[in-house]
């Protein structure tokens, strides 16, 4: 416990920081997140005995990264392009490479590279610092609610075949915790919004946050391992840190630029 306060107590001053200054400092920051967290999910893989092309793979997700930066987004032709460019790769190196060990490449730069790339996406939106920092404080929320309500009161275990150590009291602090979150510090980050808004918002985040858990939750299973790394004394790897945020962040991404926005709320931040 002590451990994992320690590296909470140093890490978070940090993310914030990073997500209020933004530009090329966030960039980096991102760049070393999905380098050692895509290198976990194709460690991963190799338990599963699959084969990811791991330097191709990592080349796209730290490309994907730099294009959102320089673009402020992803078009809709860039993972199909990306795709075909796997396909063409697997011809030419066939048969070292299955199908499966392609798709699982693609999957991995999608997954990490993709959904993380949405943190500057949302950085570059209208208040953007606001809402990077509002989109940790809430995924931290839930995993905070998550582990302690659990720890102290857990006793039913909804999905034994996917997480063992889950339980519904995590899911329900979890849950009451980010809305109280989003209740109470959401009016600092967001102006003009319904408290019935920053509820739903709360709420998304909540649901987000624990179906990114118990995706890599359901990998470590079929991997057979307990962590995905060792990199984060008293939490793991990075992925066990940060399972939650890779789907927090494009689902709240979307539900700012396309729910709020474009419902009017251009002058929201």
């Amino acid at each position: 416990m002590l451990a994992r306060f320690l590296v909470a107590l140093a890490g978070i001053p940090i993310i914030l920081l990073v997500a209020y200054l933004g530009s090329w400092y966030l960039l980096a920051f991102l760049l070393i997140l999905v380098s050692v967290a895509l290198h976990e999910f194709f460690n991963l893989c190799l338990y599963c005995r699959l084969r990811p092309l791991s330097g191709i793979g990592l080349a796209a997700a730290l490309l994907t990264l730099i294009f959102v930066f320089f673009h402020q987004s992803l078009p809709t032709w860039f993972f199909p392009l990306l795709l075909a460019a796997l396909f063409l790769l697997f011809l030419a190196l066939f048969p070292m490479y299955s199908m499966a060990d392609v798709a699982i490449t693609f999957l991995g730069i999608c997954y990490i590279g993709g959904f993380l790339s949405h943190l500057l996406m949302l950085r570059f939106l209208p208040g953007g610092a606001s809402l990077l920092i509002f989109t940790f404080l809430l995924t931290w929320a839930y995993d905070t609610g998550a582990f302690f309500s659990g720890r102290f009161w857990g006793r039913t275990h909804p999905w034994l075949h996917l997480s063992p150590r889950k339980t519904w009291a995590g899911v329900v602090g979890g849950g009451l915790l980010t809305l109280g979150v989003a209740a109470v510090l959401g009016p600092h980050f967001l102006n003009a919004v319904s408290l019935g808004q920053l509820l739903v918002l709360g709420g998304v985040a909540a649901i987000a946050a624990q179906c990114g858990d118990l995706v890599i939750s359901a990998l470590k299973r079929q991997a057979g391992v307990k962590d995905t790394g060792n990199i984060l004394p008293g939490h793991g790897g990075i992925l066990d840190r940060f399972d939650s945020l890779l789907l927090v962040a494009p689902v709240l991404y979307y539900y700012l630029a396309f729910i709020l926005i474009r419902s009017g709320g251009s002058g929201l931040f």
